[in-house]
């Protein structure tokens, strides 16, 4: 089992047990104990758990978009890639936006997660603003990170907030880079979500944002869902696991979008 995947079950079950062992989470997982506290270490380092003798408890903190329990997520490992190398593009200082969902949530975590954005003479590591309730729930957790929350109705299934007060809100805002969750990523269709509100919040954020970073899994090339968010030539970055279609790699050649394969 990847890293990811323990990392996503611990999570899951902290937010309904609020406490787990590591003998528990061990034989759960079929792994090691030593294999178990080396990632409550590294839980706690990133602020998403908190040690204790034998086990690890919960912090406030939204620890993922179900909060049940729900089937193990094959697409994890592919997820925490994209994450791991989109927070590698945010310098300190920066100001950020995400849109809701599991890849926004993953890259989030790991940009909050990071050593070295840290305040500076009065001014934040980071300025974050967020679609999304879950992540900006992580967020304002952290002292060196200065959280922005868009306002408007929450949509139960992603926690995007949405309608037109967010929109309202977000004109107002400019960002140094956009990371852009989706559902789908089509040549023709473009980047795409399952509702026409969230995608509304979405396209004002790309609008107000020097650098459109797009995250995807090769699972979500050639799905078109509902509603559109941008074109794929919209993009100035596209972070996407798993081999590129040719046709794809063709077209972000043609519109001078880079694409980081991971």
């Amino acid at each position: 089992m990847s890293r990811s995947a323990r990392w996503d079950h611990v999570l899951t079950q902290l937010s309904a047990t609020r406490q787990l062992s590591v003998s528990q989470v061990a034989a759960e997982l079929g792994v090691s104990e030593s294999t178990v506290r080396r990632d409550f270490v590294e839980m706690e380092r990133a602020q998403l758990a908190r040690r204790t003798h034998g086990g690890i408890i919960a912090v406030d903190v939204a620890y993922s978009l179900a909060a049940g329990p729900r089937k193990a997520d094959e697409t994890a490992a592919a997820r925490e890639r994209v994450a791991t190398c989109a927070a590698a593009l945010v310098e300190p200082g920066q100001i950020i936006g995400v849109n809701g969902g599991r890849s926004t949530s993953s890259t989030a975590r790991r940009i909050l997660a990071r050593p070295d954005l840290d305040a500076r003479d009065g001014r934040p590591g980071l300025t974050i603003v967020c679609a999304a309730l879950n992540i900006a729930t992580e967020a304002v957790l952290r002292p060196n990170v200065r959280t922005v929350v868009l306002g408007g109705v929450a949509e139960p299934y992603s926690f995007e907030l949405t309608g037109p007060l967010a929109t309202a809100t977000m004109r107002d805002l400019w960002l140094d880079t956009m990371f852009v969750g989706t559902v789908g990523l089509d040549v023709r269709a473009g980047l795409t979500c399952n509702s026409e509100a969230e995608a509304g919040v979405t396209r004002t954020m790309i609008g107000h944002s020097r650098r459109v970073v797009g995250l995807a899994s090769v699972d979500k090339v050639g799905h078109r869902a509902l509603a559109g968010i941008c074109p794929v030539a919209l993009l100035t970055d596209l972070v996407l696991a798993g081999p590129v279609p040719a046709d794809l790699r063709e077209h972000l050649a043609e519109n001078s979008v880079r694409l980081h394969e991971v």
